[in-house]
């Protein structure tokens, strides 16, 4: 079972680099084209256990480096930071028991925000230090806002569509939990 979840949880990220390095330029959101793995990296660093972002984050980094017109290392760099906030958020959660899904929801939603920040950041450094004649300048101020805010609109949805099917392995687990059972 185990080796089964693991084999779909590469193949939804196979499907995830595709459909992001292929199609999502023709669905723009406030005229730049959202990054879905990133978004989709980031709720499941809040969601699910770390490991599995762990594994996840460099994996859609190496994809992406691979399909699209940006460097491997830039790419796994990029993505780092969101298993480092996984591992984070976990430890957060362990220490406050009785968190609720809209903390979980808003941290999303953060996490998104900084992580396109980043993202962009770590490719925009890559790509001045093997080019000429980028203005990073007027990038930072046009392009760079409005695909955080675009991406964070989209993690806002897309959280849900993580939480939903994790939703009764919680609350079972809550309540075993809560009646003494570990």
């Amino acid at each position: 079972m185990i080796l089964l979840r693991w084999a779909l949880l590469i193949a939804g990220a196979v499907v995830v680099v595709i459909f992001q390095t292929s199609a999502s330029s023709s669905f723009p959101l406030f005229n730049v084209a959202p990054q879905l793995a990133l978004i989709l990296l980031c709720c499941w660093a809040i969601v699910r256990p770390p490991r599995e972002t762990l594994v996840l984050a460099p994996l859609v980094g190496i994809g992406l480096g691979l399909l699209a017109y940006q460097g491997m290392p830039e790419s796994v760099a990029a993505l780092a930071p969101i298993g480092l906030a996984s591992l984070t958020w976990r430890s957060w959660k362990q220490s406050h028991v009785n968190t609720s899904v809209a903390i979980d929801w808003t941290a999303t939603i953060l996490l998104t925000g900084a992580a396109t920040i980043l993202h962009f950041a770590a490719h925009a450094i890559a790509v001045e230090l093997s080019t000429t004649g980028v203005n990073w300048l007027d990038a930072l101020r046009t392009v760079m806002p409005r695909n955080a805010l675009g991406n964070m609109l989209l993690a806002a949805v897309a959280f849900w569509f993580v939480w939903f099917p994790n939703a009764n392995h919680r609350q079972s687990s809550a309540r075993s939990r809560s009646a003494g059972y570990s």
